[in-house]
C-alpha cells in the first residue's frame, strides 16, 4: 500500500535505487501483445531517502530482514520518520495511501491464501454480480438477507447483549461444478468482503488456530477440503476470531462428520444440485443473449433443455459445451445429443477405471496366464470386497462402492 503510493510520487524518480519486479496478476490478466504483457512495477529499494510531504521533510527507510530458517519467505522493515512533535503528518501520508489503494481496488475482490503460517494476498478478482450466478431465486435471496442481517452493526450489539459469540457459518454443498465456488466470490464482491481461502489439508490444529485468530473483523472465510477435517478438530472453528462471516465447500454432506456441521458452526445450508432444465436453459440464454433476436434464443434454448438429461450433468459440464459453440447456438444445439452420449461415455470409463472389476482384469492380465484370467478374475471379484470391508481403510471401502459394470 505505501510502497505503491510512493512509486506514483513525482520525487520518486530521483530515488538513487528501486526494485524492479513483474506483475505477475496483471500480466497473467492481460490479453494484449508487447510490452504490456508483463508490466514492470517500480518500488523503493533498501536503504533510506528523504521526501517533502505537505511542507515536512519525511524520512523513508526499507531494510531487509535476515531470516535464520531457509524455508521461510525473506520479510522485510519499512519505516517513516519525520521532525516534530506530533505524528498527525505521518497518519495523514498514511491515510491518502490508504485511500489510493482502496480506490484502486473498487469493484474487485481480495483473495488471501495461507501460507507459511501467515495470510498472504493471492490474487486480485473483479466482483460478480450475485445475479449472473444461476441458483434458486429463493434462497439466493435468503442466504443475501442472512448475510446483510449477520453484518449490519446492531447485530454485533444484539450478540454481545446477549453474550453469544459473534460469528456465522454457511455450508455450501453438492457435486462437484455446480457453482459452490462462483457463488462464494459473488457474495464477497456484493458485500465488499475479502476472501481468505484456507485448505484443511496439511494443516494441523496449532497452524489453523494462529491462522483464524489473524484474521481481519470482517471478511470471508472460506473453508476447502473439509472433508479431509476430523472431529477432533471441530473445535478449532470456535476460536477468538469474531466477527467473520464463514463459507464452507464441500462435495458431499453425507461425509462430514457430524460435530463440523452441528448448529452453532453451521447456521445455514445450501444445497447445490446438477443441472434442471430450468437452470440448463438459464445458461444457454446467459451465453448466446444478444447474438440473435430474444424469441429465436428462447425457442433454441427450450430445445436445447429438452434434450440434456435433468440432474445428471453439472452447470460447469454445460457450459463447457455451450462455450465450445458459444459463436453459433444452432450448433451447440445440434451438437448436443452427440455430447451427451460421449460424456456418458467418459464417466462410465472412469468408473470402470475405478472399479474392482477393472482391477482385478488388470492383475490377470499382468501376472497370470490366459487360461486361468477368467477363472481368477471371478475370485477376486467375490474375495476382494470382503477383505476390504474387514479392514480400517476408509478409502478402500469408499471404492469398493464403485459399480463394477
Amino acid at each position: 500500500m505505501l510502497l505503491a503510493w510512493l512509486s506514483a510520487q513525482p520525487f520518486f524518480r530521483e530515488v538513487n535505487s528501486s526494485l524492479v519486479t513483474v506483475d505477475m496478476k496483471k500480466a497473467c490478466a492481460s490479453t494484449s501483445r508487447g510490452p504490456s504483457k508483463k508490466p514492470l512495477q517500480y518500488a523503493p529499494w533498501n536503504g533510506e531517502f528523504w521526501f517533502l510531504y505537505k511542507g515536512h521533510w519525511i524520512a523513508f527507510r526499507r531494510v531487509e530482514k535476515s531470516n535464520n530458517d531457509i524455508f521461510a519467505r525473506e520479510t522485510e522493515e519499512v519505516s517513516l520518520r519525520c521532525f516534530g512533535w506530533s505524528k498527525g503528518i505521518l497518519e495523514a501520508l498514511m491515510e491518502e495511501s490508504r485511500e489510493k489503494y482502496l480506490e484502486g481496488l473498487r469493484g474487485k475482490t481480495l483473495i488471501f491464501e495461507a501460507t507459511g503460517g501467515r495470510w498472504e494476498e493471492s490474487k486480485t478478482r473483479s466482483n460478480r454480480d450475485v445475479s449472473t450466478v444461476l441458483h434458486d431465486a429463493k434462497v439466493k435471496e435468503d442466504l443475501l438477507s442472512d448475510i446483510g442481517w449477520f453484518l449490519d452493526p446492531c447485530t454485533r450489539a444484539w450478540y454481545t447483549d446477549r453474550g453469544l459469540p459473534y460469528r456465522r457459518g454457511y455450508l455450501l454443498h453438492g457435486p462437484p461444478g455446480t457453482g459452490k465456488s462462483s457463488f462464494s466470490f459473488s457474495i464477497a464482491g456484493h458485500f465488499e468482503l475479502d476472501i481468505y481461502v484456507l485448505s484443511l489439508v496439511n494443516v494441523d490444529d496449532a497452524a489453523l488456530s494462529s491462522l483464524l485468530a489473524k484474521l481481519p473483523q470482517h471478511c470471508v472465510i472460506l473453508l476447502e477440503d473439509i472433508d479431509a477435517a476430523t472431529s477432533d478438530r471441530a473445535h478449532i472453528k470456535e476460536g477468538d476470531s469474531e466477527s467473520v462471516s464463514s463459507g464452507s465447500e464441500n462435495q458431499g454432506k453425507k461425509r462430514l462428520d457430524d460435530a463440523l456441521i452441528r448448529p452453532g458452526r453451521v447456521d445455514f445450508k445450501v444445497k447445490f444440485r446438477l443441472a434442471d432444465r430450468e437452470l440448463i436453459g438459464q445458461l444457454f440464454r446467459l451465453i448466446f443473449k444478444g447474438s440473435d433476436d430474444i424469441t429465436t434464443i428462447g425457442r433454441l434454448a427450450d430445445k436445447f433443455a429438452d434434450q440434456v438429461p435433468e440432474s445428471e450433468f453439472s452447470h460447469a459440464e454445460v457450459l463447457s459445451l455451450l462455450l465450445e459453440h458459444r459463436l453459433c447456438p444452432g450448433n451447440a444445439v445440434a451438437g448436443v445429443e452427440a455430447w451427451v452420449d460421449k460424456t456418458r461415455e467418459e464417466k462410465r470409463g472412469l468408473r470402470r477405471e475405478g472399479s474392482w472389476l477393472h482391477y482385478a482384469r488388470h492383475v490377470a492380465t499382468e501376472f497370470v496366464s490366459p487360461e486361468l484370467k477368467t477363472s481368477l478374475t471371478e475370485i477376486l471379484v467375490k474375495l476382494l470386497p470382503a477383505f476390504v470391508r474387514a479392514a480400517p481403510n476408509k478409502v478402500l471401502s469408499e471404492l469398493l462402492e464403485q459399480p463394477l459394470l
